[in-house]
Formats: structure tokens, C-alpha cells, sequence
């Protein structure tokens, strides 16, 4: 019998309860039962934030290096040599930065490395550092995978990446979110969204928003899930405005799909996204949608008009008419949730073997 294939993803901090760590968690459990799964975290954060399967090892790099040459320093010898100790076959570098940090390392190991790009390309591409930074991680890898098929296809018109080389694989729907589903709510008067406080999830723009709709809608409420470095200030906007008795901040949650069945809807205001993970949930448990049509993402997951709205990108007044729209019509918000048109698209079943695909290569 042939001996089992040993793999390792590297992530940049598993203890942060993020998009990319969640389905590093999930990527590694599931494919722990086919391979010697390794899961090595650049920052030591502490102990993963998901749970990993007993059969995946979890190990942490650097503690507390702060700067990315330090970090590549940091990492360069103490990866190579956890590579060939543990005779890893199949590196997954998970997000530009981990790929940068361990590309170095690849001249070094017999390993194949396969970068996956957890974002869209497009979304940054003015943003020079990044893009340079992706193109670097696309070039010195074996294989890239992406998210979306728009971002497939920018990779090979952008970096002129060889189409064999690029490939397309969705984040799955986890079966405990699809048993999540429930029967719609219709008596809910509260609005959801969900996802980490940082500067491009566009919270600045749903304050605007709710400023706007809330007030005219006294018996609705609208609940946002999620810390980060922008909760503050969104919390000092949320106070100016009067909105404290409406607009709340639940702070982090984990499994916050299992939440969702309690609201009407949900708003994802985001300034860019790469395959949105709230999106993919909410499509799962039957939970209407509101999105800006960003670079990539959104239209992968929502079909205008029958699971969700999508709205031109920054387009506040036309969200707010959105919003608007599902607040007062229970029958068109009760239409979208009955809608089921992705759980073939995003199944777990399917994407695992694309997966292995890639893998055995």
C-alpha cells in the first residue's frame, strides 16, 4: 500500500477567529482523514480558535515579531527544517502574507507549495504592495488556487499566470451550517450582519445607512456581530447619531450562523470581499441577502432578485431602498428564503474532491 501523503497549511495566526482560519480548520479536518494533516501558524497566537480534528498537528512558529522581514527571517530555517523532518510532500500556504513569509522556503525543501489566494485579485490591485505580493506568491508556487472564476481569470490575464497553473475552488458550506436551516421567521423585525471591524468591511457606510432607515422603522433593530480595529470609532458614530437603542454591536461570536434563523435579513456593506463566508452561511440557512456587487464574491452567491439583492458597489441610497423594500415586504423576504439554488454549487462533497485533485497532481 502506498504510503500516505503528508500535507501542511500554513496560516498566519490561527488563534484569530477569521474567514481563512475557519477554513484552514475545516480544509485540514476533513482532508486529516486521507493524508498526515499538519496545520504550522506562523504567529504564535495560542491555541486555534477552531477546533482541529486529534489527527491534525498543530504547530506555532515566531512569538511576537511584528515586522515582515523579520517574520520571513524568522520563519526561513525553522520551516525548512519542519518540512523535511516531517517529510511534508504538500505545503498550503493560506493568504498572500503566509505565502510570502514561507515562498523563501520552497527553494529549499523538495515540497510542491500551492499558494491560495483567499481574496480577489482586482479588489487590491491598486494597492501595489499586494498586487507585488501576489504576484511574487503566484510565481514561486507550484500551483495557485482562488476563490472565485473572476479572480481565476485576472490571475491569467493580469500575471499572465498559465491557465493549468490556476484554479478555481469554492469554500464549502459546512453540513452543520446546512442543518442549521430552519423554517423562515417571518415575525423577525431585526437585521443582520456579521464580520471582523476592519476598514474595508465598510461599517462606516452602514452606519449611513442605518441613520437613514432605522428611524423611520422604530420596531426594527439591527444587530452587528464582530470586534476589530474599527469598532470603536463605528461605536462613537453609532452614539453620535443617536442610534444606540437600534444599531447594536454584539461583539464576536462563535457559530453565528446558528443566529441567523432569529433575523429577517442580512447586510453585507463590504468595500471588497473574496468569497464572503457570512454570504455562503446566510445562502445556506435560507436567510434573505443584501450586497454590494463587489469585485468578486457576492454575485458568485447571491442571484439578484430571488435569494437577495445586489446593489452597485457604494451605492448607499440604493441599498437603503433595498433594505427598505425586504423591511416592508414580508412575502418577497419569505420568497428569497425559500430560494435553495446553491447547496449544489458549494457542496461539501464536491469541493473535496477538487481538493484532492489538486493534491495529487
Amino acid at each position: 500500500m502506498a504510503e500516505m501523503k503528508k500535507i501542511c497549511f500554513v496560516d498566519f495566526d490561527m488563534s484569530v477567529t477569521g474567514g481563512v482560519e475557519q477554513v484552514t480548520a475545516s480544509l485540514a479536518n476533513e482532508l486529516s482523514g486521507m493524508y498526515e494533516t499538519f496545520v504550522y501558524a506562523v504567529n504564535k497566537g495560542g491555541e486555534s480558535a477552531y477546533k482541529l480534528d486529534e489527527r491534525v498537528v498543530f504547530t506555532e512558529g515566531l512569538t511576537g515579531e511584528k515586522r515582515l522581514r523579520g517574520m520571513i527571517q524568522g520563519t526561513f530555517r525553522p520551516f525548512i527544517h519542519y518540512v523535511k523532518e516531517n517529510h511534508i510532500d504538500i505545503v498550503i500556504l493560506m493568504g498572500n502574507y503566509p505565502a510570502l513569509i514561507a515562498s523563501f522556503t520552497r527553494f529549499f525543501t523538495k515540497a510542491k507549495y500551492i499558494y491560495c489566494d483567499h481574496g480577489g485579485l482586482m479588489n487590491q490591485w491598486k494597492q501595489k504592495d499586494i498586487t507585488a505580493i501576489r504576484f511574487w506568491d503566484a510565481l514561486t508556487s507550484h500551483k495557485v488556487v482562488v476563490l472565485t472564476e473572476k479572480t481565476r481569470k485576472d490571475y491569467i490575464s493580469r500575471f499572465h499566470t498559465r491557465p493549468g497553473k490556476v484554479a478555481c475552488i469554492y469554500n464549502w458550506i459546512e453540513d452543520k451550517v446546512a442543518a442549521a436551516r430552519t423554517d423562515y421567521n417571518d415575525s423577525s423585525r431585526k437585521i443582520l450582519s456579521v464580520g471582523r471591524f476592519g476598514k474595508e468591511k465598510g461599517y462606516d457606510m452602514l452606519v449611513e445607512m442605518a441613520k437613514t432607515v432605522l428611524p423611520a422603522h422604530p420596531d426594527w433593530q439591527w444587530h452587528v456581530y464582530g470586534t476589530g480595529e474599527t469598532f470603536e470609532e463605528t461605536a462613537a458614530k453609532i452614539a453620535e447619531y443617536g442610534l444606540g437603542f437600534q444599531l447594536i454591536l454584539k461583539g464576536n461570536v462563535k457559530e453565528a450562523y446558528r443566529l441567523y434563523s432569529e433575523y429577517a435579513f442580512l447586510v453585507l456593506p463590504s468595500y471588497r470581499e473574496g468569497l464572503p463566508l457570512v454570504l455562503l452561511e446566510a445562502s445556506a440557512v435560507g436567510l434573505p441577502m443584501i450586497s454590494f456587487d463587489v469585485e468578486t464574491g457576492p454575485n458568485e452567491i447571491i442571484e439578484d432578485g430571488r435569494n437577495g439583492f445586489l446593489i452597485p458597489p457604494y451605492e448607499l441610497e440604493k441599498m437603503e431602498a433595498k433594505i427598505e423594500e425586504l423591511i416592508s415586504d414580508g412575502g418577497k423576504r419569505r420568497r428569497f428564503a425559500e430560494y435553495d439554488g446553491m447547496r449544489d454549487k458549494f457542496s461539501k462533497e464536491k469541493i473535496l474532491k477538487q481538493w484532492i485533485e489538486v493534491i495529487e497532481e
